[in-house]
């Protein structure tokens, strides 16, 4: 399982504790939705640097031709 997919699968897990807080006391209402933030943000981190990453590297490939210029 690669980062995202981690971050993803805890971020649906914080979801649905968030969505059965009837039990819940405000603190750990409060932890929840902060651990949820964390996680997207730590997504899109990720997401972005993938998104970089593979700017960089399609820049990087080199053009073959098969040398049949004069």
């Amino acid at each position: 399982m690669n980062p995202q997919e981690r971050i993803q699968e805890l971020m649906t897990f914080l979801e649905k504790q968030l969505d059965s807080l009837d039990h819940y006391l405000p603190e750990t209402y409060q932890f929840l939705t902060a651990e949820l933030d964390l996680q997207q943000l730590e997504l899109m981190e990720h997401k972005i640097q993938d998104f970089y990453w593979n700017q960089t590297n399609e820049q990087q490939d080199p053009i073959t031709d098969s040398g049949d210029q004069a």
